[in-house]
């Protein structure tokens, strides 16, 4: 199994405001569902209710205590991934907390650096000093206002 995450953060690292993304980038989001689509999602209980219905094509993993009826779920980040193991690739899609208890063991990273400044109360976590030591950038894409930067472990 290959663990990745997808995120869209700025340089302050937020990704979220009141449960929701602080910008619109239609490139950004065609992007997610590019990369996304035939595999398998893992998120949070709150980056879940954030999305309003399960995406389609995709296998939808939430973490929570409770049940989501039509969601598979799962308590621990433990058992999550041993149900997963059979999975050729999975999509850590957040939130904050997921993606901090993860960033060390994923495979790889595709992030959205969005070159505006935004409020925010949801963060990813550092991972500038990773960058070339655990992780070497194998792809680097710029727009106008945002780049896609994709990292593979070393």
């Amino acid at each position: 199994m290959k663990l990745n995450i997808i995120a869209a953060l700025n340089k302050a690292r937020v990704i979220g405001r009141n449960g929701k993304l602080p910008w619109h980038l239609s490139e950004d989001l065609k992007r997610f569902k590019r990369l996304t689509t035939g595999h398998t999602v893992l998120m949070g209980r709150k980056t879940f209710e954030s999305l309003g219905s399960p995406l389609p094509n995709r296998r939808m993993v939430v973490l929570t205590s409770g049940k989501i009826p039509g969601v598979e779920t799962y308590h621990t980040i433990g058992h999550a991934l041993q149900a997963l193991q059979d999975q050729e690739r999975v999509f850590i899609i957040g939130g904050g907390e997921l993606y901090a208890q993860l960033l060390d063991s994923v495979d790889g990273l595709h992030l959205t650096i969005v070159e505006q400044d935004a409020d925010g109360d949801t963060f990813f976590p550092p991972y500038e000093h990773l960058i070339g030591t655990v992780f070497k950038l194998v792809n680097k894409e710029q727009h106008d206002g945002f780049r896609f930067e994709d990292y593979e472990k070393v």
